[in-house]
């Protein structure tokens, strides 16, 4: 069986460096962009489950990133994936957090600083496959 490909965006090196790692040792196959630009190529080129994607990045942000990779899987331009947001900013209410999400049209949100199991688990549940009707 395949290693499950992701694509690790945040422009802070030393989380990149230490999250490659740490899912490499788990046998993923882990690519890395920097920024908002890089990250979009990347994706768009394809071959990835998940794209773990912080929002505070040089260029264009997060959210941006998300959405127009999104709306490029629902015109069916890309191969579907799943894209994690990955930030320290903390939304103070539900219905901001609601906006954001709809907005960014990420499939999860994992909040910064974060433990290696939790973002594992996040991960385990949003790559296991959907039940069939």
């Amino acid at each position: 069986m395949d290693a499950v490909r992701v694509l690790l965006v945040d422009d802070e090196r030393d989380i990149v460096d230490t999250v490659k790692y740490s899912l490499e040792l788990r046998g993923f196959d882990v690519d890395v962009a920097y920024d908002g630009e890089t990250a979009l190529k990347k994706a768009r080129a394809g071959g990835y489950a998940l794209v773990l994607l912080d929002v505070m990045l040089p260029g264009r942000n997060g959210y941006e990133v998300s959405r127009v990779l999104k709306d490029d899987i629902a015109r069916g331009d890309v191969t579907p994936f799943k894209i994690m947001l990955i930030t320290a900013r903390k939304l103070d209410n539900a219905i901001r957090e609601e906006f954001v999400a709809t907005w960014s049209k990420a499939d999860a949100c994992l909040y910064k600083p974060f433990d290696l199991e939790a973002l594992l688990d996040r991960m385990t549940q949003l790559l296991e496959p959907m039940p069939t009707l």
